[in-house]
């Protein structure tokens, strides 16, 4: 770290612009705290996204023009030009509430064990459907018992100790996706971590979004990653070579149909989360009219029909049921 350069680097990747990149952009530079440096790694992007980023006269950008590389390429670069003590993480698309960074900082400051945190967050449709908050784990004892089960961090809202990152020599290229996953699972062996109870981020999801584009894809390299930290806790040999065996995903129409129904599925599972079941129900049959074959939007759909009382009732006895015969029902 440069004593004399800014105290946090934020990184981003970007690869495309959907239409909200100046809103993005402008979320980071509107923040309380202004000590950072924002280094915007152009993934193979067009012109257009160069000349976005070049219309903001900011000195606290720098923007690193490259051929297409990948994301997990692009924020090893971005990783490596940093100056500031901390690293920030941000997707291109999404937003950071103003006092994100001031928040992170001072977490991390007033409490120097912890390596990284992240924050709970908002979550939002494309169309600006409020999807509600997310929460996450918060504690690093509840972190690393829930971290092999569930999703404990937003990649977009983490902040970290850049010297602890680059001791592990920051993302695995090998990991196209779930790279993020990977780097929590080497992470929480040596250092500890946490998430803040405040929603400082605001996540966008879109059908375009990697998660539903590439699902598949995406759970096999996270199926990797948990293989890889059960073998280096038994102290045998990580598992990479089981990378060729991840399934690629097509671009057939009938493939298409299913990302679009996943889409609308996780947006209904939001908004019932969030109590709003007239919408989740046009979602979860929505989902359904897509790809008719997903037996969890039917229950979803009754479910919803249902008085609270009854609703409350029937979701333990379905949520016992899916963790006693590990069903995947999200």
């Amino acid at each position: 770290m440069n004593k004399s350069g800014p105290l946090v680097s934020v990184i981003v990747g970007v690869n495309r612009d959907d239409g909200t990149l100046v809103q993005s952009i402008e979320s980071l530079l509107n923040q309380t705290y202004s000590g950072f440096e924002l280094i915007i790694v152009n993934d193979g992007s067009s012109e257009k996204v160069k000349k976005v980023v070049e219309n903001f006269l900011d000195e606290r950008i720098v923007l690193i023009n490259s051929p297409k590389i990948g994301l997990t390429a692009a924020l090893n670069i971005a990783l490596k030009e940093s100056n500031g003590k901390y690293i920030a993480r941000h997707d291109a698309g999404d937003f950071s509430l103003k006092h994100r960074i001031f928040e992170q900082i001072k977490f991390l400051e007033n409490n120097t064990s912890v390596s990284m945190c992240g924050t709970w967050i908002k979550e939002t449709s494309s169309s600006g459907v409020d999807l509600g908050i997310t929460p996450f784990p918060l504690t690093d004892s509840e972190i690393k018992n829930n971290i092999l089960y569930q999703n404990v961090f937003c990649h977009g809202s983490i902040m970290a100790k850049k010297d602890d990152l680059m001791q592990l020599n920051g993302y695995r290229e090998e990991f196209k996706h779930s790279q993020d996953y990977d780097l929590w699972l080497r992470l929480i062996e040596s250092f500890e971590v946490a998430n803040l109870e405040k929603p400082l981020y605001v996540r966008v999801i879109s059908p375009d979004s990697i998660s539903f584009v590439n699902k598949e894809e995406q759970k096999g390299y996270a199926d990797l990653a948990r293989d890889c930290y059960r073998a280096r806790k038994a102290k045998i040999k990580e598992p990479l070579p089981g990378l060729e065996s991840i399934n690629h995903s097509s671009n057939t129409i009938k493939n298409k149909n299913r990302i679009l129904s996943s889409y609308k599925f996780y947006c209904g599972r939001r908004l019932y989360s969030y109590g709003n079941m007239r919408l989740a129900r046009k979602y979860f049959f929505n989902s359904l009219a897509l790809f008719p074959f997903a037996l969890k939007n039917v229950i979803y759909i009754l479910i919803t029909l249902l008085p609270q009382n009854l609703r409350i009732f029937f979701e333990k006895i379905w949520l016992n049921k899916k963790a006693k015969y590990y069903l995947r029902i999200d």
